[in-house]
């Protein structure tokens, strides 16, 4: 019987948790901040569950996808309740007056571009900033070998799938390379932002 430790610090786990917390992260629920709390919490959920493995049964793999799913799944039912909350309900910007320099006026005439931004939690490059991560993405690229190169170029235009059927390969062998290249990019310090 594999302990609770063992079945939390396994390389698949890990590895399953980032991914599972990278795809939340994606949403417009999540930011980037919350990448360590949300695998935290479906550690956390994992260690909970842990007791239920038995070995005789399933493999280890299939216990920890199926739990890591399922802790996703209470957490996005955990954003949606968030977002129900009546204090949560959107007002419009048009039909909410305020005064704004000895003025009434519309909110959405008040609100800049940066309200916005920082209401959504984004935060926008500056021009240098995108020049800066250009060159980073290109100087990287350069280092590459030309058929790495094709294949990057290729997953972003195609998709994962459609690489591997143009090239004749398994999605899994698309997916290996990728992420082997993927560590060329972190090296750099082209990371998770």
């Amino acid at each position: 019987m594999a302990s609770s430790h063992d079945i939390v610090s396994d390389p698949f786990t890990v590895t399953f948790i980032r991914v599972k917390a990278g795809q939340l992260i994606k949403r417009s629920d999540f930011t980037s901040s919350d990448f360590e709390d949300l695998q935290q919490d479906m550690r956390l959920y994992l260690l909970e569950k842990a007791h239920l493995f038995d070995p005789d049964r399933g493999n280890l793999e299939s216990f920890v996808t199926k739990a890591v799913n399922s802790c996703v799944g209470m957490i996005l039912r955990r954003q949606d309740r968030l977002k129900r909350r009546e204090e949560k309900k959107a007002v419009s910007l048009e039909g909410t007056m305020v005064e704004h320099e000895h003025e009434i006026t519309a909110l959405g005439d008040v609100l800049l571009e940066d309200d916005g931004q920082r209401r959504t939690r984004a935060c926008p490059k500056s021009g240098i900033e995108h020049f800066e991560l250009n060159e980073a993405v290109e100087h990287v690229m350069n280092k590459l070998d030309p058929d790495d190169r094709d294949l990057l170029l290729s997953i972003s235009e195609h998709g994962l799938k459609e690489t591997a059927r143009r090239r004749g390969v398994s999605w899994r062998q698309i997916t290996n390379t990728r992420d082997r290249l993927r560590k060329e990019f972190e090296k750099a310090g082209l990371g998770r932002d």
